[in-house]
């Protein structure tokens, strides 16, 4: 079931965002994206773009090193809980998180979820550093790692525990 489910997630925000068509800012390039025709629409908006004007520098927000850091830690803590346990699954330990028990046995499935709870954890991180909640940032990642430093450490133990 799950596996349905994230299959439908994958292709339908592919579909939605390969489909979705860039809306024009001038009556030329509308009538190009209206036939379809590229070859019409580029000379068009290049003849509206001022090649005169300096580059547009965006300020870089230092996240110094500590985030960063974090980043990598529960990336690699992440891809260390599938891999255990993916081991231990073959192994025939059974998974006791239960929402994890419908993925426990199929990779590409657990890849899936891995690196969607990773890539959630850094977003709601990168959030708050951009609010200027820089400390809350940090702390829900150290959170975050502990949490996922302790799921490491229980599967390391049940991995020594079979062998």
């Amino acid at each position: 079931m799950i596996r349905h489910t994230v299959a439908i997630a994958l292709v339908s925000t592919t579909l939605t965002f390969s489909s979705t068509p860039a809306a024009a800012a001038d009556g030329a390039s509308d009538a190009a994206a209206a036939t379809g025709s590229v070859a019409v629409a580029v000379p068009a908006l290049a003849a509206d773009v001022d090649w005169a004007l300096p580059a547009f520098h965006v300020p870089q927000s230092s996240r110094g090193s500590v985030l960063p850091a974090l980043y990598i830690c529960v990336a690699g803590l992440q891809v260390y809980d599938g891999y255990s346990t993916l081991t231990g699954f073959k192994r025939g330990a059974i998974e006791t998180n239960a929402v994890m028990k419908n993925v426990a046995g199929n990779p590409a499935a657990m890849l899936a979820v891995k690196g969607s709870v990773t890539a959630a954890s850094i977003f709601m991180a990168e959030r708050l550093w951009k609010q200027n909640r820089r400390t809350a940032a940090i702390v829900t990642m150290i959170a975050t790692n502990g949490l996922m430093a302790a799921v490491a450490a229980r599967n390391a133990s049940v991995l020594h525990a079979q062998q």
